[in-house]
């Protein structure tokens, strides 16, 4: 790549993987970093950093930026740790950097404007962002509090279902058989190996496959997807009703709400019963990262109060 001083970086940061996009006018170029998951007491700045510079080995970086855009799922809290990543990614890109959560790098993808973003992962996280530069988030809670309606929501639903079917105290469903494949059996090796697994979090959110998979002919893993898409679109509708000037707009980010299927269905339905509808997303949350650095509105005003608040996130 040639030296231009409006190429613009950005980085979507997410629980499985971290990928990176360079563009620079027509030219894109693509990277990508393993994902953000942290060990106890760790701050995570080290660890961002390092998959950011496992990302940028397949692409080549511009001589001059005019700003690289991050917006993570393990964004720092802490604003001292927050600062010190800002520092180091500006000094590893040379240009300015902005450090965000990744779900205003979603909404600006999927919206590029006011409106609410449902974004839905391993995680839920509810964005709204009005146009006067307010936003209002719902849930990211994480997988003990909250993720209401997410990818591991649905898997531990799926997970407890298949157990309690198995046990004869639930009704049957063909997900006790995937239970059984899921956990190589149901001795006390295969439970401990389940409950020992480093990743518990991100295998439990996985069985979410087999839910959506099965739930075009099983009640139970129906009814788990439609009381997943109910959630969704109370969370969304509480969003817009405390910013009612992000309006009715509601899009999504994440692969788990695939046009087409169960639970992408019943988000429809369920939004369309609270006056409102579901839009498929304008862009990637890549995308979404161009659009921060182009200072647009309404996130020109949002990244505005971001910036004047210590620990300010959206």
């Amino acid at each position: 790549m040639t030296a231009d001083h409006k190429a613009r970086i950005s980085i979507d940061g997410g629980k499985s993987e971290l990928r990176l996009l360079v563009s620079t006018g027509r030219d894109r170029q693509y990277g990508v970093g393993p994902g953000m998951s942290y060990e106890p007491g760790e701050d995570g700045v080290a660890r961002i950093l390092g998959s950011v510079r496992a990302a940028a080995e397949a692409v080549r970086l511009p001589a001059e930026a005019a700003g690289v855009a991050a917006g993570l799922t393990g964004v720092p809290g802490d604003p001292a740790a927050r600062r010190r990543l800002v520092s180091l990614l500006e000094e590893f890109f040379g240009c300015p950097a902005l450090v965000v959560e990744d779900s205003l790098l979603a909404h600006a993808g999927a919206l590029e404007g006011a409106g609410t973003v449902l974004c839905v992962g391993t995680g839920t996280t509810v964005l709204a962002v009005g146009d006067s530069g307010r936003s209002v988030r719902i849930d990211g809670w994480g997988p003990l509090l909250g993720d209401r309606g997410s990818a591991h929501a649905i898997g531990l639903a799926g997970l407890r279902a298949a157990t309690a079917a198995h046990d004869g105290v639930g009704p049957a469903t063909e997900l006790a058989d995937r239970l059984v494949a899921e956990l190589g059996g149901t001795d006390l090796a295969g439970l401990q190996r389940f409950y020992r697994d480093a990743a518990l979090v991100a295998r439990t959110a996985a069985f979410a496959r087999a839910v959506l998979e099965a739930a075009e002919r099983d009640a139970v893993a129906r009814g788990i997807c439609v009381e997943a898409a109910e959630a969704l679109a109370a969370a969304a509708a509480a969003a817009v009703s405390r910013l009612p000037d992000a309006g009715r707009r509601v899009s999504y980010n994440g692969r788990l709400l695939a046009p087409g299927n169960l639970l992408h269905t019943a988000l429809v339905a369920s939004l369309s019963g609270r006056g409102l509808d579901l839009a498929a997303p304008l862009a990637t949350s890549l995308e979404g990262g161009l659009t921060l650095l182009r200072s647009q509105e309404p996130y020109r005003g949002l990244l505005r109060r971001l910036t004047t608040q210590p620990g300010g996130q959206a």
